[in-house]
């Protein structure tokens, strides 16, 4: 007989030797493997190997319900990770936690009647549970020899209101019925299935998403591959071991690292439907919040309705995009902003047919938490993206981000908000006249006007200042170059609108390229203006 088969036979031996011991008291199990007939009764406790976790019946605060639970062993007062028979409390504490004939864990009250089960259809010869020191609870499928054939079931596969290191929150995107969520507790005192729930969202670009009921709470933007990117101040992700990506079924699995392996850290879903990380302090006793999510009132999913954007600096913090206007301006000024923004003016490209868009061009808003509903774009780079989106109609918005790449949106513009820092430049679609007469010169309205007159400027003499170095190497002065560089400009239709600022429209500003051009137009072509003299300023 192995060395192996000789520890798990006294293994065994040992378990049944606490279960004989436990009958008539109150015991806790150390690293042990509850095998099938054996049981777990209310008062005694089942801990991890290394016993940083623990598995018996609790009540929770101010409650007598009693339920299966796992929390952490070496922390005081309980903290509750995991609940069995959330749903389904014993209202006494005649319960028992044991393995039925049918290979399944199940919760049997005083009458033998089963309150929980972990209903794995089919039956398992042989099997055995056991409590990892990840806070894990798994049931396996063994041999005759104890030796692990399968898992049958895990806990980590049913969360209930914390997610911990190692735990895979995962998400199908073709059946909702295999996506794992976090749901909240009903209250302190109730451990049942609250309203609130947290996921994986599998969209095309996934992201992480709190629900209010079937609604949308809070969203944290999509994953670039270290970190959400609605989500301000987020980088440690990547540093600790957070980690997005599809396994071999298809499926987007999330999960994340202990960061120190000196400190408990845990993300809960509480009864109000916030988010937290928590970090334990061991000096001072105690769970310290490092991060929590929706943080303020622009964080709630929607808040200034379609087309607004939310910002906590501003006053009210909702207003409408430029290009917009309230859709019922009465509820809009009364504070309702549900109803949000609709378009001031048509696109050009809407009114001239999806193959002409010479007339509409782009405003960049900088940080930006960018709306939802984002598709994904073949684009290598930034001007690749807005050119393939200016030359689609249905494209209303595109952002660039160096790892996720190019972002498109159409139709309404939903859960904008304004970063003080962080976010990602995002660039939305207005016709011409939304843009500013002279801050955009869209398609060919002004480029055949002044190409015009640059034409006419080759043809006479530029009052200009030419450096004495640039005339003796026959270099030709900036405001030439300039010139030159203008005249190369392709007027025909691929030719992307030029992308104007925010913060330039707003202000009234000119892109300094224009400016340069109504600054030569400015200059004086009469016959008797003098040529320039190298190094001489000519008036």
């Amino acid at each position: 007989m192995g060395i192996n088969n000789k520890a798990k036979i006294a293994a065994t031996i040992a378990f049944l030797l606490f279960a004989h011991l436990c009958y008539m008291q109150t015991c806790t199990a150390i690293g042990t493997i509850l095998a099938t007939n054996n049981t777990i009764k209310d008062g005694d406790t089942f801990v991890s190997e290394r016993e940083d976790f623990a598995l018996g019946f609790f009540s929770p605060q101010n409650s007598t319900n009693r339920y299966i639970g796992i929390w952490y062993n070496k922390i005081r007062p309980e903290t509750i990770v995991w609940v069995a028979n959330r749903d389904t409390p014993l209202a006494d504490s005649s319960g028992i936690l044991t393995i039925d004939v049918n290979g399944n864990l199940v919760i049997l009250d005083g009458r033998g009647g089963t309150v929980w089960s972990t209903n794995i259809s089919g039956t398992a010869k042989i099997s055995n549970a056991e409590l990892l020191d990840n806070g894990d609870l798994q049931l396996r499928e063994v041999d005759s020899e104890n030796n692990t054939q399968r898992i049958l079931w895990e806990s980590f596969d049913y969360p209930t209101d914390t997610d911990l290191p190692s735990m895979k929150l995962k998400a199908d995107p073709k059946r909702n019925d295999r996506t794992q969520r976090l749901t909240s507790w009903r209250s302190a005192s109730d451990p049942s299935s609250g309203n609130f729930s947290a996921g994986i969202d599998p969209q095309k670009l996934p992201q992480t998403v709190i629900w209010d009921g079937a609604d949308p709470r809070w969203r944290s933007g999509p994953w670039d591959g270290r970190t959400f990117i609605g989500v301000p101040d987020t980088d440690y992700m990547y540093l600790n071991g957070y980690n997005l990506h599809k396994n071999y079924e298809g499926m987007i699995e999330f999960s994340y690292d202990n960061f120190n392996d000196s400190y408990y850290n845990r993300y809960v879903l509480d009864s109000l439907g916030i988010a937290k990380q928590f970090v334990w302090e061991e000096e001072k006793n105690s769970w310290f919040t490092v991060w929590s999510a929706p943080d303020t009132e622009c964080d709630l999913y929607g808040r200034c309705g379609p087309n607004g954007r939310c910002s906590m600096s501003s006053s009210p913090i909702c207003n409408c995009l430029k290009g917009f206007e309230p859709k019922y301006s009465g509820e809009w000024n009364g504070g309702n902003w549900s109803a949000g923004c609709v378009r001031s003016k048509q696109l050009e490209c809407e009114k001239n047919g999806n193959g002409s868009w010479k007339g509409d061009g782009f405003l960049k808003m900088e940080r930006i938490k960018v709306p939802d509903f984002a598709d994904s774009l073949a684009a290598g780079s930034l001007t690749e993206c807005e050119d393939k989106c200016q030359k689609n109609c249905s494209c209303v918005a595109y952002a660039y981000d160096s790892m996720i790449g190019c972002m498109i949106w159409g139709g309404d513009l939903m859960d904008i908000q304004q970063f003080a820092k962080g976010g990602v430049d995002f660039n939305i679609r207005l016709p011409a006249s939304e843009l500013g007469s002279l801050d955009f010169i869209a398609g060919e309205m002004a480029y055949v006007g002044f190409l015009h007159a640059i034409r006419k400027l080759e043809e006479k003499t530029l009052v200009t200042v030419i450096r004495e170095g640039e005339a003796k190497r026959g270099r030709k002065p900036e405001s030439f170059l300039i010139l030159w560089l203008l005249l190369q400009i392709d007027l025909k239709e691929e030719t992307p609108a030029p992308v104007v600022e925010e913060g330039a429209a707003k202000r009234g500003r000119r892109p300094k390229s224009f400016m340069v051009i109504r600054l030569l137009l400015q200059i004086d072509l009469k016959e008797e203006t003098p040529a320039p003299v190298a190094g001489v300023c000519s008036a």
